[in-house]
């Protein structure tokens, strides 16, 4: 663990798992801090560099009336075609990293906050997977997830399905986690087992704390 006052954990998940609800809970109720790696995605598709980078390789209907991208028309290509949204990760993954890493470091340093929650659907596609202490995974069933990305987004069930499609598979992001998330849970039950883990990291009892008490005595 790079630091026990500080844990760095990674939250991901497929679209409409329940990411957003879980970390906000842990970060109201536990004042951490979280790094929504979307978020920092947006700051970098505002950037002119990336923009001209974008629009020379998807074409300039990406963007909107603003000259600024859009996300449902940049959306709309890449995650109908599994070769443009790999591009359009090699273009953007590196700055966003970037900034991520820094802005976690830099919090760390800090030592004020109990923990840092970097919350990222591309996580372990991505250098983010280096940065962290653990991977926590949040999943639901596909049929709570493909309604929620229907009523959220205003999209068709097929193109809520190809979105779904697009994101690493449930059952690989699970295999690679070191805590498993329900957020198809009543809120009530979710949160009590979100606060079981919070007990776990934050205390001596976390496997992490062990390995470091018994180093320190080696």
């Amino acid at each position: 663990m790079q630091n026990k006052k500080c844990p760095v954990i990674g939250v991901t998940g497929s679209i409409a798992a329940g990411k957003s609800t879980a970390v906000r809970y842990l970060v109201d109720r536990y004042q951490a801090v979280l790094i929504d790696a979307d978020k920092v995605g947006h700051e970098v598709l505002d950037d002119r560099k990336t923009r001209r980078q974008l629009t020379n390789r998807f074409g300039k209907d990406i963007l909107d009336e603003l000259g600024k991208i859009s996300r449902k028309r940049l959306g709309a290509i890449v995650f109908a075609d599994p070769d443009k949204l790999a591009e359009l990760n090699r273009l953007t993954h590196p700055e966003i990293c970037r900034r991520i890493g820094e802005r976690t470091e830099k919090i760390r340093q800090e030592g004020t906050a109990p923990a840092v929650f970097i919350e990222a659907i591309e996580l372990l596609r991505s250098p983010l997977k280096d940065m962290i202490d653990e991977v926590w995974v949040v999943w639901a069933d596909d049929e709570v997830r493909l309604n929620r990305v229907m009523q959220r987004q205003s999209l068709t069930r097929e193109e809520a399905q190809a979105r779904l499609r697009s994101q690493i598979p449930q059952e690989e992001l699970k295999a690679a986690a070191d805590r498993l998330i329900d957020g198809g849970l009543p809120l009530e039950e979710e949160y009590r087992q979100l606060d079981r883990m919070m007990e776990e990291i934050l205390t001596d009892e976390c496997p992490q704390c062990k390995e470091e008490r018994e180093s320190e005595l080696e």
